[in-house]
């Protein structure tokens, strides 16, 4: 990986808990070691009740309470981005797949002239996205530090649809399921073969080796590995159904995030 692009993600502070209300965590989350982003989660209550809801639903979509709430690869991925829209100018059509709280989304959006364009296959965290963006754009405008660009929204589940073209395509944190895994592994492929480049981050989740099997079936033999990078844990309280362990705490620790970044020349 280009050293510029890890660099970028190298001493990040971890994010941090501004404020809550019974429905939502607000949190500032660094991407830069100039920038941070405001970002909105569910909190502990909405939590529950979009857990209670997906034990009680038989659909996939209706049953993952996993989009409300920030992931640790999300910050690295955004990290990068942000780096790879400063560096490279003529990259301006962002698409995001899996958004959930869309950090990604929102960092790229602090780029003048970028199309930002996130999806999810559930309305709610579009909705906590959409939120965040003007929050972002009221901060950054009332500093006078930058002018936000625009960031349009799309259920779109990208499993079962083609993923849109982009000049990059970015993911953070999806590789729970092998069905998923597979489904974003032929994304890549075929968003590299129009010309995307892609961002992947993962925190070790348990579809990592069958994403890796398909993608590296497209690619030249040393290509798509993941680089070990630090990451941060969670920054709010989570349900137990949600981050595997009930917890109240709001201090973050490190942890490792594998990041990948591929080109189209990376294609064999």
């Amino acid at each position: 990986m280009a050293p510029w692009i890890s660099g970028a993600v190298m001493g990040l502070a971890p994010p941090h808990l501004v404020g809550m209300t019974l429905a939502q965590s607000h949190l500032l989350v660094p991407v830069s070691k100039e920038l941070s982003i405001d970002l909105l989660e569910a909190a502990l209550p909405e939590q529950e009740r979009f857990v209670e809801g997906a034990l009680e639903s038989t659909g996939a979509a209706e049953g993952d309470p996993y989009g409300v709430v920030l992931w640790p690869a999300a910050q690295v991925v955004a990290a990068a981005l942000l780096a790879l829209l400063l560096r490279d100018g003529s990259r301006r059509r962002i698409v995001e797949l899996g958004c959930g709280t869309g950090l990604c989304s929102l960092a790229a959006s602090t780029v003048p002239k970028t199309v930002v364009l996130a999806t999810d296959y559930r309305q709610e965290p579009l909705e906590l996205l959409q939120q965040a963006a003007v929050l972002n754009r009221e901060r950054l405008q009332r500093t006078g530090a930058i002018e936000t660009s625009t960031i349009s929204t799309k259920c779109l589940d990208f499993t079962q649809q083609a993923v849109p073209e982009a000049d990059v395509i970015v993911a953070a944190d999806l590789l729970y399921l092998r069905s998923a895994s597979e489904a974003l592994a032929r994304g890549c492929i075929a968003a590299l073969r129009t010309g995307s480049h892609i961002l992947v981050g993962d925190s070790d989740r348990p579809g990592r080796q069958a994403f890796l099997s398909v993608l590296r079936s497209a690619l030249r033999e040393d290509r798509g590995n993941f680089e070990r990078l630090q990451g941060w844990s969670l920054a709010s309280p989570r349900h137990e159904l949600i981050a595997s362990t009930s917890t109240s705490t709001t201090k973050p620790r490190a942890l490792p995030v594998g990041l990948m970044y591929l080109q189209p020349d990376d294609l064999a």
